[in-house]
Parts: structure tokens; C-alpha cells; sequence
């Protein structure tokens, strides 16, 4: 792993925010670099850091090539785990926050800095890049993924009486104070389950409109047989994470 600089005195007013932007990847050697080299040149103030997930193609060697920070899981551990090791890695070095970013191509680099803007102004502790908040529309998405998108955000209204219309995003900004409660417990890829999550601990989550493009190379983290067991998982971690809540007395009083 390539060390980081050192962190800001977070005491000193002058010092600005130390941003993370952390890129799971899985697979992603025909992407990886293009993907680096443009938030490089978009957003050269934040650091990056990319999570090899036991990749078996050649994005390790394009990562060598890219001289960026990296952090290597030995076999496949999945999305979930990739962003808690990024999150993990950001909290021990001292970042104030930190930008998901697919690896894939299809979130827009020169869109990080207005992501981060909204985020700074909103005071939120999570904020998502949503390709739904603005139209509200599903009908480009294949229908299986339509239907859970839909199920998940009207759950989350249900609880919490906020709607998020995009629960699926990978464009995310996470806010340090919240660092500890999503490295401490279990989650599939840090969507629906963590969003419900948050919000039932009284966190403050909100959605800034985002592109995204369609995917050119790869193939998607979802499978057919994940049609069945990825709801499934979520509705199950997201109980879990509202009983827990209930049990142990941490919900926001305002759910």
C-alpha cells in the first residue's frame, strides 16, 4: 500500500478538508487507469485511493503503472467490504471524508467537485450522487433493477419517512463522523442497508443529481441469480439494523 501524506492538525482552522475519494475495483484493468488519471485531473486537491479486490485480471499492473495509493485484498471479498477497508483506511490517516467513485467508467469525474460543494454547504453526513432525484424516473433500468430500486426506496420512506429515490448509487460522499458506525457492522454493497441505517441513528442523508453513463467494459457486480438473493440480503440487514437500533435505543427520535 502507498502511503498517504500526513494528515492536517484537524485543530488548525486555516488547514482545509483532507478528502478521500476510494475506487472498488474488481476486474477493472480496461477502465482503472482512464478512471484514476481523470479524477487526477478533476479534483487534484483530494487524494485516491482504489481497493483491489482480488482482482485476476490486469488491474494490479495497472495500478503499479498508475502510482496510486492502493490498498489489495488477497481473494474477492466484495463491494461492501472494498468501501469498509476504504473507510477504515481513510479514518486511520486522518481524512475529514470520503468519495465512493466507480471503477467502471460510468460516474463522471469533472461531477466531484459540485458533489462535494453540495455536500459541504448541506452539512450532511452522507450524501448521494442520484441519477433519480431530479426526474424520478426508473424506466431506463432493466426491470428486475427497476422493481428493487423502487421496493427499497419506498421502504426507506416507510421507516423514516424520507424518500431516496437513488438507494443503488456508487457516487457517495461519507462524512468522518460516521466512519465508526459503518466499519462496525455488516453490509452488502453499502446502499439500501446503510442509507436505512443512518437514518435511523438520526444522521442527516440527503441526493445531489448525477449522470451516469452506461457501462462500456466489464460486467456488473449483479448477476442474474443476485435478482433473488440481493433483496433478500438487504431486507435482512435492514432489519437487523432497525431491530438493533430499537433494542439498543440509538434511533433518532424523530422515527
Amino acid at each position: 500500500m502507498t502511503s498517504p501524506p500526513e494528515p492536517t492538525d484537524p485543530t488548525d482552522p486555516t488547514a482545509r478538508s483532507r478528502v478521500l475519494i476510494a475506487i472498488p475495483a474488481y476486474n477493472e484493468a480496461e477502465t482503472i487507469e482512464s478512471v484514476v488519471r481523470a479524477l487526477r485531473s478533476a479534483a487534484p486537491e483530494f487524494d485516491v485511493l482504489v481497493v483491489n479486490d482480488g482482482s485476476a485480471d490486469a488491474t494490479e499492473a495497472a495500478l503499479r503503472r498508475l502510482e496510486v495509493a492502493t490498498a489489495t485484498h488477497l481473494c474477492n471479498l466484495g463491494y461492501g467490504r472494498a468501501v469498509q477497508t476504504a473507510i477504515k483506511y481513510a479514518e486511520r490517516h486522518g481524512y475529514d471524508a470520503v468519495i465512493t467513485f466507480d471503477a467502471d467508467g460510468q460516474h463522471r469525474a469533472e461531477e466531484i467537485r459540485p458533489l462535494w460543494a453540495a455536500f459541504s454547504a448541506g452539512g450532511f453526513d452522507l450524501l448521494i450522487g442520484s441519477r433519480f432525484v431530479r426526474t424520478r424516473q426508473y424506466s431506463r433500468e432493466p426491470l428486475a433493477r427497476r422493481m428493487g430500486m423502487k421496493l427499497f426506496s419506498a421502504v426507506i420512506a416507510l421507516l423514516f419517512r424520507q424518500r431516496v429515490y437513488d438507494t443503488t448509487s456508487g457516487l457517495k460522499v461519507i462524512a468522518r463522523p460516521v466512519f465508526s458506525r459503518l466499519i462496525s457492522r455488516p453490509f452488502v454493497d453499502f446502499h439500501a442497508e446503510a442509507i436505512a441505517y443512518l437514518l435511523g441513528l438520526g444522521n442527516r442523508v440527503g441526493e445531489h443529481a448525477i449522470t451516469v453513463d452506461a457501462r462500456r467494459h466489464g460486467r456488473s457486480m449483479y448477476t442474474m441469480a443476485s435478482v433473488v438473493t440481493y433483496p433478500l440480503e438487504v431486507s435482512f440487514l435492514i432489519l437487523v439494523g432497525f431491530i438493533d437500533l430499537w433494542l439498543t435505543g440509538q434511533g433518532s427520535r424523530e422515527h
